[in-house]
């Protein structure tokens, strides 16, 4: 029997059922794995549904990867309606917890983190999960991934019937049960619940009827006995009756991990500490979708200096920060020789980087820094002196900032004859770019707002084929910007770089202070 096929990927087995319709592992039109829920037929042919479902994909597409599994396609046609997802092989929490029991130590901890960190993520692209609860909730090897983010939205659940269609009520916030609108704090409730249950192994308002949990959620506290001592002041916080006296997901990062911490920085602790439960690869009913490891090389130690104090660290997090800056400072040490194996980092005066003057500027090693000044009219990009870029696509990244001028700089990939390439720019005027160039010409893809970062402006950019177009995806200062995709004669694997260019009749000078490429989806 040939499998069916559903917007290109073939569907291959069924992962499980629920309230919106079947989830099924299925191959991508390049060959790999992915997550496709197929909705069901009575909501996809509601004209309801169908208005609400390109908005809250799109705004689903804007999150970032951070501890999520993030939504990579979607379509709707007839009565069929599907969103695909990234997927990795791992059990969710609520069928861990049930197999292993509740978590404690380090791995309570790591998981509350992690969750936080895809909050945090998901709130950043505007969006508000609604039914965060342990199904939701996927155990990767590399840690928690927060699945369905938005999908409570297409199920348009302003009511308690439809909220019940998604299941359980046990972690709804009090103003959920009330039915007064929401904010991101309903999320944090329930994070508060997540971990209490995981922290547990009981519901946070007990089992019973649906009306009865209801009433003990708006009425009662949670029940946290038995839980660790170090997590249960802030599950209290968090799950305060008034939405104003919750904590925001970066507050609870603050908490748990110390200091200032971005969503990246989070998520690389959470992979350096992060040791299961994970059952093996044959526990079936916890197949789910999540996401690979995030699309960031490791960066040096000053990536993780970013912010990570010590206000309240516990001995975990130390741990890990100390094995993270280690591992910098190996790669770093490895790269003082020539290698051309993924990822490659810069060593500014120890590479064979381009230098000299032509007509379009000059490009000169300063110390262990690579500074280009370019003249008016032109763009000077210059390449990095690696071999053609990892078939499965690019992460290329750098950090840089103008010392003269003003204009735009950035980072490209997929360069060939021609001139051609993708550029990825933040501009003086607080715009981010996404652009194909190619001959003397260009198109801009993508323009958004860069909001406000420091002088020094870290810029990720990923480019890989997905079936007949290329992925282009764009983070500033560790924000995710957007995505778009390139159809129209997009190009392949290539070289990669740095550019600059002038927006005025005078020179604008910039200085690249590191510069890195891997293998997208490692």
């Amino acid at each position: 029997m040939t499998a069916p096929v559903i917007g290109g990927y073939t569907l291959l087995r069924l992962l499980g059922r629920g309230g919106m319709g079947e989830v099924h592992l299925a191959s991508t039109p390049t060959g790999g794995l992915a997550a496709v829920k197929v909705i069901h037929p009575s909501l996809a042919r509601d004209p309801a549904f169908q208005r609400r479902f390109s908005r809250e994909v799109d705004a689903a597409r804007r999150v970032a990867r951070f501890c999520t599994a993030p939504v990579l396609d979607a379509g709707i046609s007839g009565e069929v309606a599907y969103l695909v997802t990234e997927y990795v092989k791992g059990p969710d929490l609520a069928h861990a917890v049930r197999e292993q029991g509740p978590f404690t130590g380090g791995n309570l901890e790591s998981l509350a983190v992690g969750i936080a960190t895809a909050l945090t993520a998901i709130h950043g692209a505007g969006v508000i999960h609604r039914d965060l609860k342990p199904s939701n909730v996927l155990l990767s090897p590399l840690g928690p991934r927060v699945i369905d983010f938005g999908i409570a939205q297409l199920m348009g659940v302003d009511s308690l019937a439809s909220q019940a269609i998604l299941g359980t009520p046990a972690f709804m916030a009090p103003e959920q049960v009330r039915g007064e609108p929401l904010g991101p704090s309903a999320d944090v409730f329930a994070w508060g619940g997540v971990i209490a249950f995981a922290g547990t192994g009981r519901l946070p308002f007990g089992g019973g009827a649906p009306a009865e949990v209801l009433y003990r959620i708006v009425n009662d506290g949670p029940q946290l006995d038995g839980l660790d001592q170090s997590m249960r002041g802030i599950v209290e916080w968090a799950m305060a009756k008034d939405p104003a006296r919750r904590p925001t997901p970066q507050q609870l990062l603050a908490e748990l991990v110390g200091g200032h911490p971005t969503p990246e920085t989070a998520t690389m602790v959470v992979e350096r500490t992060w040791s299961g439960p994970v059952p093996p690869a044959s526990a079936g009913p916890g197949d789910q979708p999540a996401p690979p490891r995030p699309p960031h090389p490791r960066g040096p130690a000053a990536t993780v200096r970013a912010g990570l104090g010590a206000r309240r660290r516990w001995p975990w997090v130390a741990g890990a920060l100390t094995l993270v800056a280690a591992a910098a400072v190996a790669g770093f040490l490895a790269l003082r020789s020539p290698q051309t194996d993924w990822p490659y980092r810069a060593v500014f005066g120890g590479d064979s980087w381009e230098t000299g003057r032509t007509e379009g500027g000059v490009a000169k090693l300063t110390g262990d820094a690579y500074e280009l000044t370019t003249n008016p009219g032109w763009r000077l990009w210059r390449s990095a002196p690696v071999t053609s870029e990892p078939e499965s696509g690019a992460v290329v990244v750098a950090r840089g900032r103008m010392v003269a001028g003003t204009g735009e700089f950035g980072v490209w990939c997929r360069g060939a004859s021609g001139g051609r390439r993708y550029e990825f720019a933040v501009t003086s005027d607080g715009r981010a770019t996404i652009a194909k160039r190619g001959s003397g010409t260009g198109s801009v893809l993508l323009d958004r707002p860069a909001k406000e970062g420091t002088e020094d402006r870290r810029i990720v950019a990923e480019c890989r084929s997905d079936g007949p177009k290329t992925l282009l995806r764009l983070w500033v200062d560790d924000r995710y910007v957007g995505m778009v995709t390139d159809t129209s004669g997009p190009l392949g694997p290539g070289s990669s770089g740095v550019f600059a260019a002038p927006d005025t009749e005078k020179p604008v000078g910039v200085r690249f202070s590191s510069f890195a490429v891997q293998a997208a989806g490692r």
